[in-house]
């Protein structure tokens, strides 16, 4: 439940190529709860969703459901604040525990 490619404060360039990593659990894909599996959320200006809740479908929160551990995108110019949020096969938040919350700055 962390960025494995950037850290707070770093100056990013788009497409923003980012890296997602997990300790103590196993990546697996959404649809099923498997206890100590789940998937990442990336929140773009948000903070991590409380534990237990579903984390929402939108453009502020993206869903890695297939189990993927990377993406790259367009972010906003300006700094934003990134959290990757790890929950469960049905999207139920592991809450702040299992979230990693960053700032950068994108050109």
């Amino acid at each position: 439940r962390s960025f494995t490619n950037i850290q707070n404060g770093d100056t990013l360039t788009n497409p923003v190529a980012l890296a997602y990593g997990v300790e103590g659990m196993k990546v697996h894909p959404a649809g099923e709860i498997i206890e100590g599996t789940g998937h990442h959320h990336l929140l773009i200006g948000l903070d991590s969703v409380a534990a237990g809740q579903v984390v929402p479908a939108d453009k502020s929160h993206i869903h890695y459901g297939g189990g993927q551990t990377a993406d790259t995108l367009e972010l906003p110019a300006g700094n934003v604040k990134l959290s990757l949020q790890f929950a469960d096969g049905m999207h139920a938040s592991y809450g702040s525990k299992m979230s990693h919350t960053v700032e950068v700055f994108i050109k």
